[in-house]
C-alpha cells in the first residue's frame, strides 16, 4: 500500500509538469510518512536505504528524462568541515540522480577524493587560485561554460582574494551571459569585512539567488550587518551523521590503539585546521595553567588536524613544557575514534566560525563540549546543559570550563552527555537536514528547468 501510494503520487506530479515533478518528493515523502504512521510499518535499515535512494533518483529526474545539473564551487584549498560537507553534498546529489560538477582550485586538498568520485559520474573542473585573484576576467569564459548547463550552482561564501570573490563572480557570470542558473550561496562564517555582494552579486536584486546559513546567528548577522533581505535567507543546520557517530566497545578498543595516551589522563580533544582563527594556542595555555596550579595535572590535549600552524604548536608545546600533556596527530576522516578517546572536546576558536560540525559530532558521541561564547557555538554548547562556554581568547575561562566538567559528579556528566546526544539526534540529524537542502536545490532548479 505504501509503495503504491508513493508511485501514484510521483506519477500524478510527473503529468502535472516539471515544477510539480520537482516538488513531488516533498508531497510523496509526506504522504509516505502519513501512510507509515497509519499502518505502523517499520522498515529495516537496508529497505529504508533502498527506498531513500529510489525516491531521490526519481525526484531528481525531470519528466523529459534529463537530470538536474548541479555545479558545486569552493574557493578555499583546505580540507575542513565545510569542504567535507560540500563533498558529501555532491555525493548525495549524484546518488539522487543529479549530474554533479565540482569547480575547485588546483591546490584543493579535496581533489584526490573528488577524483575517486569520478567513477560514479561526478565531474571535476579546476582553476588556478593565484591567477584568478589577479585577473578574474581571464576565467570568465571557463566559469560561464560550466554555469550554462547548470540548473543550480551551490557555492560557499569566501573572502575576496585580490580582485576575485567567488560568489559575486559567479553571480556576474550568470547575469552577464543571461543564464537562468539559480545561485545558492551557503555560508557559516559571518565576517564584518564581508560585503553585501558576497552573497549573490547582481542576482540579489533579481530573485535569482538565495542564501543558506548554518546557524541562526549567521542569518541574523547577514540581515542586520550586510543588508540582505531575510526573505532570501534560509537557515539549515549542517547536521551530523548520527548513524556513524555511535559508540561501541569495539570502537573504544580501536580508539586507544590509534591514539595511545598516558593511562589515567584526562583527554581533551581539539579537532580542526591548524590555523590562527582556531586558536589551539589558547587551549595549550589553559592546559599549562591547569597543570601548574595543580587542578588537572593529568590533563592531555589531543590535537588532530593539519594546517600552517602545526610547527608553531609543536614549538609551543615544547616551550610550555607540555610534552607529557599534549600530542598532535594527523588529519583523520574518522573523527569518531578521537571523540571516543577523549573525555571532553574543546573548540577555542577566536574568529570566523559558524556552527562547527565537530561540536555536533562530539555531542552525538555523548561527549560534553567547551567552546567560545560567540557565533553559532552557544546554539549547541549550552552552559551547564551540554557543556560550558567562555569568552573569546579567555585562557582562564577555558581552564575553568574544563575543570568544571572534570570535577562534575558521574551522574551530572552522564546527564550532560545524554542531553547533548538527544539534542543532536532530534535537531541536527544529517539526513534530515540534507533533505531540506535537497528540497531547496530541486525547487530552485524547477524554476529554471
Amino acid at each position: 500500500k505504501m509503495f503504491r501510494t508513493l508511485g501514484r503520487l510521483l506519477g500524478q506530479h510527473r503529468l502535472a509538469g516539471r515544477a510539480a515533478a520537482a516538488a513531488a518528493g516533498v508531497a510523496a515523502a509526506s504522504a509516505l510518512a502519513a501512510e507509515a504512521n497509519c499502518i505502523s510499518i517499520t522498515l529495516d535499515a537496508a529497505t529504508a536505504a533502498s527506498l531513500e535512494k529510489s525516491l531521490e533518483k526519481s525526484i531528481a529526474e525531470q519528466p523529459s528524462g534529463t537530470k538536474l545539473n548541479i555545479l558545486l564551487q569552493e574557493d578555499l584549498t583546505i580540507r575542513g568541515g565545510a569542504q567535507l560537507w560540500l563533498m558529501n553534498c555532491g555525493s548525495r546529489l549524484q546518488a539522487a540522480g543529479c549530474q554533479v560538477t565540482f569547480l575547485l582550485p588546483t591546490e584543493s586538498l579535496l581533489l584526490p577524493d573528488i577524483e575517486a568520485m569520478k567513477k560514479d559520474g561526478v565531474q571535476l573542473s579546476t582553476y588556478d587560485a593565484k591567477a584568478i585573484a589577479k585577473d578574474p576576467d581571464a576565467f570568465r569564459e571557463h566559469f560561464t561554460e560550466l554555469l550554462t548547463p547548470a540548473h543550480v550552482c551551490v557555492t560557499l561564501v569566501r573572502q575576496k582574494r585580490g580582485l576575485f570573490q567567488n560568489v559575486g563572480f559567479m553571480g556576474e557570470c550568470i547575469s552577464a551571459a543571461g543564464l537562468k542558473t539559480f545561485l545558492i550561496a551557503k555560508t557559516g562564517t559571518p565576517d564584518p569585512s564581508y560585503e553585501r555582494s558576497f552573497y549573490g552579486g547582481p542576482l540579489l536584486d533579481k530573485g535569482q539567488c538565495c542564501v543558506i546559513t548554518i546557524a541562526e546567528y549567521t542569518k541574523t548577522f547577514i540581515v542586520e550587518k550586510m543588508g540582505v533581505s531575510a526573505d532570501l535567507i534560509t537557515n539549515v543546520y549542517n547536521g551530523t551523521d548520527t548513524a556513524k557517530f555511535k559508540r561501541t566497545p569495539e570502537m573504544a578498543v580501536e580508539a586507544k590503539k590509534r591514539y595511545p595516551l598516558t593511562e589515567g589522563c584526562y583527554a581533551v580533544g581539539c579537532i580542526g585546521s591548524f590555523e590562527e582563527r582556531k586558536a589551539q594556542s589558547v587551549l595549550l595555555k589553559a592546559a599549562k595553567k591547569l597543570v601548574d596550579d595543580g587542578r588537572m595535572p593529568n590533563i592531555h590535549c589531543l590535537f588532530v588536524g593539519e594546517g600552517p600552524d602545526k610547527a608553531m604548536l609543536l614549538k609551543m608545546i615544547d616551550d610550555l613544557g607540555l610534552k607529557d600533556n599534549a600530542t598532535i596527530f594527523d588529519f583523520t576522516k574518522e573523527p569518531f575514534y578521537v571523540f571516543e578517546r577523549c573525555n571532553v572536546i574543546a573548540l577555542p576558536s577566536t574568529g570566523k566560525e559558524g556552527l562547527p560540525n565537530v561540536l555536533l559530532e562530539a555531542l552525538a558521541m555523548e561527549k560534553p563540549c567547551v567552546g567560545t561564547r560567540a557565533y553559532g557555538i552557544p546554539e549547541v554548547v549550552v552552559d551547564d546543559v551540554t557543556g560550558y562556554t567562555f569568552a573569546s581568547g579567555d585562557v582562564d575561562g577555558l581552564a575553568d570550563a574544563l575543570y568544571k566538567i572534570a570535577g562534575a559528579s558521574e551522574a551530572d556528566q552522564k546527564k550532560m552527555a545524554e542531553t547533548g546526544k538527544a539534542m543532536v539526534f532530534a535537531e541536527h540529524d544529517k539526513i534530515k537536514q540534507f533533505e531540506k537542502i535537497l528540497q531547496i536545490i530541486q525547487e530552485r532548479a524547477a524554476q529554471v528547468a
